[in-house]
């Protein structure tokens, strides 16, 4: 077996430290030997999820992005390894400001993707991406739907970081605030986004400022905490 060949076995290593180690020898050998690029840009085409990931994280560090990345980072969102997918979302969000395709892409699979944890990493790399359209907006407020919890929760977290969030979303998290949701965390993290959404919606804050006050005489201690830290955010956006 060539020195090369192992080389490219080893970034699609379970073991994440060989996987890493591996990676990193790549992109210093890349930059003497530039004949190894066609070896990694075929990894792109693996099996192996891990692999075509460490492909695309290597010739990202080497080279301008372009969309021949964009399978295998869409696919990592869905590894096992949480810092992994998280690379994979930074790794999106900078590819969708160079290219325009990426946006449609990434609101299908948020939307679509039959893995939940694809679906919920998608949400958060449109966070980054494009907060301020309202595809993004129109795409959480239907994540609220979703059966999985953890694409419900995601979306919703968004909501704060949108940078015109429509008013259909501030009613919704209105209403998850009141208990609409059966997951009582959703109710914590409408707490959290309403005093955002009022700095958008102000007639709206007098809603808000009700739901948080029977929020903060919750049973649930943590719920009641947030409320009250809500509440005086709220608070604070009248000044």
């Amino acid at each position: 077996m060539s020195e090369a060949v192992e080389l490219l076995q080893r970034m699609g290593s379970p073991s994440r430290a060989t996987q890493r180690e591996a990676c990193d020898e790549a992109l210093a050998r890349l930059r003497v030997e530039p004949g190894l690029r066609d070896g990694v840009r075929e990894l792109l085409r693996a099996d192996n999820a891990l692999a075509r990931f460490s492909a695309a994280w290597v010739l990202f560090q080497i080279e301008r992005p372009t969309l021949r990345l964009l399978p295998a980072l869409l696919d990592a969102l869905e590894l096992p390894d949480g810092d992994l997918r998280w690379q994979a979302a930074q790794m999106l969000a900078a590819l969708g400001r160079l290219q325009t395709e990426v946006l449609p892409v990434l609101l299908h699979d948020a939307g679509s993707a039959a893995s939940a944890s694809r679906r919920r990493m998608a949400i958060f790399v449109l966070r980054e991406l494009a907060p301020e359209r309202a595809e993004t907006g129109a795409l959480y407020l239907r994540a609220l739907d979703d059966a999985d919890g953890d694409v419900r929760r995601a979306a919703l977290s968004c909501f704060a970081k949108l940078t015109d969030p429509d008013r259909s979303l501030a009613l919704r998290a209105l209403a998850l605030a009141r208990g609409a949701d059966p997951d009582p965390r959703m109710a914590r993290i409408a707490a959290v986004v309403l005093p955002e959404l009022a700095r958008f919606h102000p007639d709206l804050r007098a809603e808000f400022d009700t739901a948080l006050a029977l929020l903060e005489r919750a049973a649930d201690a943590s719920l009641a905490r947030g409320a009250q830290a809500a509440r005086k955010r709220l608070a604070d956006t009248d000044e």
